[in-house]
């Protein structure tokens, strides 16, 4: 009987976990949405936060790939309004992010993902590394 009570609960606990974790992902997901339509990189920063929560609640080797997705989704929309409007704390999150989307897609063996996202980590490395020359220069 306890056995079983023991079962159920962590049964429970899987299925909150997990609930929890699509909850992050989805206010992840309408951050992107409202990010890219506003401009603004506020809630991005959020953004990385909320999916940093989700990626907690996984075991390595139970990342879903929704997060991958979700995560280079942000990525790209965080590099995309940091090279926009020339803003170093979006180019910064960016990175983060990106670094997150790489770890993701190797656990999920996704290599075509995996070489696509660094790609565009390099990209936002070098234009964070050159707004910070020209700060340092002004």
């Amino acid at each position: 009987m306890a056995n079983r009570k023991k079962l159920d609960l962590k049964r429970d606990l899987k299925s909150v976990t997990q609930e929890l974790a699509g909850l992050h992902r989805e206010l992840a997901s309408q951050t992107i949405l409202l990010a890219s339509q506003t401009g603004q990189t506020a809630p991005l920063i959020e953004a990385v936060s909320a999916l940093r929560n989700a990626r907690e609640l996984y075991s390595l080797d139970a990342a879903p790939r929704a997060n991958a997705e979700v995560q280079q989704a942000l990525a790209d929309t965080l590099l995309t309004l940091g090279r926009t409007n020339d803003d170093v704390q979006a180019l910064e999150a960016a990175v983060d992010a990106y670094r997150g989307a790489i770890t993701l897609a190797s656990m999920l063996g996704d290599e075509p993902m995996r070489r696509a996202l660094k790609k565009n980590y390099a990209r936002a490395r070098d234009l964070l590394g050159s707004r910070s020359t020209r700060r340092g220069a002004a």
